[in-house]
């Protein structure tokens, strides 16, 4: 088997010839080995190793006409070792102005944090639901780049198109604490900012379905603390839209990202409305492989719990031990991808890569 068969194999829960590895590499080491970015140079790093490519920085882009009194722009001005980076949403409604902050971390210099951002009262929202319903109506998929990236990578790994979800979305504009405490002041109008972001993934969700990608990346990231409760009503029903949209297609898979304490508690919620597979039962979650291939199985592909620390400060036997308590915890009847918990860190060593690699190349064959 290829790279990309042997992963969609085990993604549709059936057995290929060895167990795929697909370690989260993303712009953070990509720039720590070839001071370069984008999925190209994700790819290149990939090759070097030798796992297969996924979840790194591909997708559809989007051309907005924006309508009469709406504009989005970008402004960028360095501070020392830092870049402020400004981004303006003006509404016919009022503005908004979000702030990130790049370079702060010499040791991780790509690395960006948030530190104002676009939702900051009530009356925000509503500035904000006027931009999504704007984009809604507005924009269009460009599938430039996903298609280079598909054509590119071919079978040697699957250049998935990448969604963030809606609750994730909100929390990227308003903040997580801030997020986490107006679902309690005020619950209804948070649902009514994600109705409106539902409306928004079911086209990004139809715009996959169109692309030359087999594979939607779905993260849910944010909804960590999430009770069943909420997560029931903020995020379940958009979950299940996604899902119904993607299995009316054949050779199209959907799957989630999903860490945090709240996991055990919305785990089964999500393993009933059966995605193709979930990922990456980080060791915070106290979900191990183990029991998430107990326990779903039969249902989902699991992908998971490499952890990414052993990479950057372990030995070439702590890599092969945790490869080995993946393989034995995951591997056994298919429909396991070996996938490290979290993404791989900016001083992870190549060396520890390749040898992760190695072991499953060694250990990892059905």
């Amino acid at each position: 088997m290829n790279k990309k068969e042997r992963f969609l194999t085990a993604v549709r829960r059936e057995i290929p010839d060895m167990v795929p590895v697909a370690p989260l590499i993303h712009d953070r080491f990509s720039y720590s080995v070839l001071r370069r970015t984008g999925w190209r140079a994700v790819f290149q790093v990939h090759q070097i190793i030798g796992s297969i490519y996924f979840r790194g920085p591909t997708g559809k882009g989007w051309f907005v006409n924006w309508p009469e009194g709406f504009s989005i722009k970008t402004f960028t001005k360095r501070e020392g070792s830092r870049t402020i980076i400004e981004h303006w949403i003006r509404t016919p409604a009022g503005s908004l102005k979000q702030v990130d902050v790049i370079g702060f971390n010499p040791q991780d210099p790509i690395t960006s944090r948030t530190i104002e951002h676009f939702v900051k009262t009530e009356g925000d929202y509503e500035v904000y639901k006027a931009y999504v319903e704007a984009w809604i109506n507005k924009a269009e998929p460009d599938f430039t780049e996903l298609k280079a990236a598909v054509e590119t990578i071919g079978n040697e790994g699957v250049a998935q198109d990448s969604i963030s979800s809606a609750f994730s979305e909100l929390v990227s504009v308003r903040g997580v604490k801030e997020t986490y405490m107006d679902l309690y002041i005020r619950p209804k109008v948070v649902e009514d900012v994600l109705k409106i972001l539902w409306e928004k993934k079911e086209k990004e969700v139809e715009a996959f379905l169109e692309s030359p990608s087999e594979v939607l990346y779905y993260d849910v990231w944010g909804a960590f603390e999430l009770s069943p409760e909420q997560f029931k009503r903020f995020v379940l029903p958009e979950l299940k839209m996604a899902i119904g949209l993607v299995k009316r297609i054949d050779g199209k898979y959907i799957g989630f990202y999903m860490v945090g304490r709240g996991l055990r508690r919305q785990l089964p919620m999500v393993a009933e409305v059966k995605p193709h597979f979930m990922e990456p039962f980080e060791l915070q979650s106290g979900v191990s492989i183990r029991e998430a291939k107990r326990l779903y199985g039969d249902k989902i592909c699991i992908m998971g719990n490499f952890d990414p620390v052993v990479l950057a400060f372990g030995s070439l036997e702590d890599v092969e031990n945790e490869a080995i308590r993946c393989l034995e915890e995951g591997m056994e009847g298919g429909g396991y991808v070996l996938v490290t918990g979290d993404e791989v860190p900016a001083n992870a060593k190549l060396e520890n890569l390749k040898s992760m690699i190695k072991a499953v190349e060694k250990y990892g064959k059905y």
